[in-house]
């Protein structure tokens, strides 16, 4: 066994966070890391530029990546379960004709 091997099979026993939890933590954290700075130094509200840069990472951070990182997870929606077809390959759409005349 190589070094390297013996990473990957220790990596692979971790349970690492999914990608789009990592993508919400990071948008979050940028619109809180842009709200501290003008807490800590108010001057920089007065400043155009770092107003307009603020209210794109607030607004595409927050709106635009943490409420649809909320919303779209299917894990959390009502009563979502898996489908499980049944049907057999010959006849793959139930049609029931009922009375048909």
């Amino acid at each position: 066994m190589t070094f390297w091997q013996f990473v990957d099979r220790r990596l692979d026993r971790m349970h690492w966070p999914r990608a789009r939890t990592v993508a919400g933590a990071g948008s979050f954290l940028m619109t809180l890391i842009v709200l501290l700075m003008i807490y800590v130094q108010p001057e920089l509200a007065k400043d155009d530029l770092f107003k307009m840069l603020a209210q794109g990472v607030v607004i595409q951070g927050f709106v635009g990546l943490a409420m649809p990182f909320w919303f779209g997870d299917k894990e959390r929606a009502a009563g979502s379960q898996k489908v499980k077809v049944t049907n057999d390959p010959a006849h793959p759409v139930p049609v029931d004709d009922g009375d048909v005349k």
